[in-house]
């Protein structure tokens, strides 16, 4: 690690912003250098001036708003300019407005955003290299979720609004797949619709950014034999629960290596066939019979994989299924650690900022968890992640004000704080989506805010 990378001054600011940004955010500016964001913002052509608040800073403003827990792009700006106008006092009181720094998020591009989480993905994938090899395959675990955005028309006729039990809801969803690394969690790409797109639709391109032979792992509304055929196609290999349409006792099997464990043919459907003649009308997979707790009860699931060699042991690729459930692991870390559950931007495109500056974050943090763990030869799975972000809150104003010299020893001492709090070993741990303690005490709001004050005010 060189000093180098923390603080480092854009190139061509005046003294005040060099000085601004050599004492912000600093724990994280190894894993995301000063030149990497500005080489986003040139190959997005964004030629921006020598404003008040850079680049550099917008994007550590954001990505900060979603490691502080306060939850907000204010609480975190101010954060950051309490923390400069410590270190240079004539600045106190001379905060931008907050019209100034929303200004300044709305300014830089999308495509800037995207290129940075290609990096940071890219950087933590090599990271990762060392852990996420399992009998020459790299594991990879897909899934999908949803995040509330704000009531705005805009919103509601881009993303749309869900129905359910209790008829329409008040607050459109933000559908998004997501790809990430098995042992690692980081990100390797994500892809954002609707609530009514279907999670395959927005799986699908996402298929030519993996490697040839990575091993997906996936839930069973990722199965389906024309789905199968596309992974294949792609190079990659499969993990699956089979589809719940599936009877696997009407399959004829082509051969087995045990009584729940056998190779048969599944057919493709004549619709997906017509729609794609390239699609052959049938597909080998072995099928996998493993006792699962699905929901906190014991069950007897079925399995199917690509892997149809009996070089890939039975009781291997059951365990390898479990691991999916790092994703939704992944899930919580994002929605909840990174306050990424409701969003609250009010434009689309603001919606799309506001989420890859959380990719963004959660990749800066796992891969910080790994330069953890390659340093002081701990298994980074053990690592804990919302001790790991505690970290950076609390290592950046030492990173800010210390000498220069001192930078590299201040930062693997964070890295040691970071691998000496390991979480329990707890395999095959079930704790109930259920609350401890009850919620408080006060009504439900059951419309907008809005519209309670025009019914309610005196």
């Amino acid at each position: 690690m060189s000093n180098k990378s923390i603080g480092k001054a854009a190139g061509k600011t005046s003294n005040f912003c060099a000085n601004f940004e050599s004492v912000t955010f600093n724990s994280i500016r190894n894993v995301l250098p000063n030149k990497v964001i500005l080489d986003a913002c040139r190959q997005a052509n964004y030629n921006h001036r020598n404003r008040f608040i850079t680049p550099v800073l917008t994007v550590l403003h954001m990505i900060l708003a979603g490691i502080w827990p306060e939850e907000s792009f204010v609480a975190s700006w101010q954060l950051l300019w309490a923390s400069f106008a410590a270190n240079c006092h004539s600045m106190t009181s001379k905060s931008p407005s907050r019209g100034t720094v929303s200004n300044a998020r709305k300014r830089l591009p999308l495509e800037a955003w995207n290129k940075i989480v290609t990096w940071l993905s890219e950087q933590g994938q090599t990271y990762s290299e060392k852990f996420d090899q399992w009998r020459g395959h790299r594991l990879v675990a897909v899934d999908g979720t949803c995040m509330t955005v704000s009531n705005t028309k805009e919103l509601c006729n881009t993303f749309g609004l869900s129905r359910g039990n209790n008829g329409r809801r008040l607050y459109p969803l933000v559908r998004m797949v997501c790809l990430s690394v098995v042992e690692t969690m980081v990100v390797i790409n994500y892809r954002l619709g609707g609530y009514r797109t279907d999670e395959n639709t927005l799986l699908k391109p996402m298929l030519k950014t993996l490697r040839k032979g990575d091993l997906l792992l996936a839930d069973r509304h990722f199965a389906g034999s024309n789905l199968y055929w596309s992974y294949m196609a792609n190079g990659l290999e499969y993990l699956t629960w089979t589809h719940q349409k599936l009877i696997v006792s009407r399959l004829k099997r082509l051969w087995s290596y045990g009584t729940n464990d056998f190779v048969a043919r599944l057919k493709i459907g004549d619709v997906y066939h017509r729609k794609n003649p390239e699609m052959p009308k049938y597909i080998k997979a072995r099928f996998i019979q493993v006792e699962a707790r699905v929901r906190g009860k014991h069950q007897h699931i079925w399995l199917v994989t690509s892997l149809l060699d009996d070089k890939y042991p039975a009781n291997e690729l059951a365990g390898l299924y479990l691991k999916r459930w790092r994703i939704e692991t992944l899930f919580r870390q994002f929605k909840i650690d990174l306050s990424a559950d409701i969003l609250r931007s009010k434009s689309s495109n603001a919606v799309y900022k506001e989420i890859a500056a959380r990719i963004c974050a959660i990749n800066i943090v796992h891969t910080i968890m790994l330069e953890a763990a390659i340093a002081n030869n701990v298994d980074v799975s053990r690592i804990s992640f919302i001790h790991t972000v505690r970290a950076i809150i609390a290592f950046a104003p030492a990173l800010a004000m210390q000498p220069a010299e001192q930078l590299p020893m201040i930062y693997l001492a964070m890295l040691r704080e970071i691998a000496v709090h390991l979480v329990p070993l707890r395999p095959y741990r079930l704790e109930p989506r259920r609350l401890a303690h009850n919620p408080k005490h006060y009504p439900r709001l059951k419309t907008t805010r809005a519209q309670w004050r025009k019914q309610n005010a005196a």
